[in-house]
């Protein structure tokens, strides 16, 4: 299992910040279960949210690759419609094998462990649902919000995702944090809280217009 704890803080600021309702969403990791157990979780928990009301969906890290998914998903089966995506540190290819600097917080064994204990049979990373960077297409997504790190071993994933987005005509707002890590919300305080302000403002906007696009 993942903890929420983790997250409490900036759903907390997000609550408070924007005036909406915020769900924290657990879901089950590796080695308990395999893909796509996690992402049908996050899934099911936002189509019930989204019954009767305006959506953002969310995540940080794994939790930016499930809210991309769950964006896929939900345009693919034409049941509901995310009001914005809000992409944190994404990681958006679990498939390819991304620049992993020595001493960085997603390491070479980091990766490897995740990708062995939830996708057990390789040919699932591939899956949209599972990278959703390698989505044969990307149009129809809500307005996306994409952040990453400048020395994030994932910066590439959000990168390259903010990119075809644009090309598949989807709104796209990109903010990239000089010189940090994963973590980027931790290393320079006066940034990140511009930087949460900034997005608590698009998810108010995003909940509280007719179309946000």
């Amino acid at each position: 299992m993942r903890y929420p704890a983790m997250d409490d803080w900036w759903c907390r600021y997000v609550a408070a910040t924007a005036g909406v309702a915020v769900y924290n969403v657990d879901f089950r990791c590796g080695p308990y279960v395999a893909f796509p157990v996690a992402q049908h979780q996050c899934f099911d928990a936002a189509s019930w949210v989204a019954t009767g009301a305006r959506v953002v969906v969310g995540g940080f890290s794994s939790g930016g690759g499930l809210a991309a998914a769950v964006c896929l998903q939900a345009r693919d089966e034409s049941s509901w419609r995310p009001a914005l995506q809000v992409l944190g540190v994404p990681a958006l290819d679990l498939a390819g094998d991304p620049d992993l600097a020595a001493g960085g917080m997603i390491s070479p064994g980091l990766r490897d462990l995740v990708r062995r204990v939830y996708f057990p049979d390789p040919s699932t990373r591939r899956h949209p649902y599972a990278s959703p960077l390698l989505a044969p297409d990307l149009t129809d997504l809500p307005r996306a919000v994409v952040l990453t790190g400048e020395h994030d071993a994932l910066r590439g994933d959000g990168d390259r995702y903010a990119a075809r987005l644009r090309e598949a005509r989807v709104n796209v707002v990109y903010d990239r944090t000089p010189g940090v890590d994963h973590y980027f919300l931790t290393d320079d305080p006066v940034r990140a809280r511009t930087t949460m302000a900034w997005v608590a403002d698009e998810i108010r906007r995003a909940v509280s217009v007719a179309d946000p696009e």
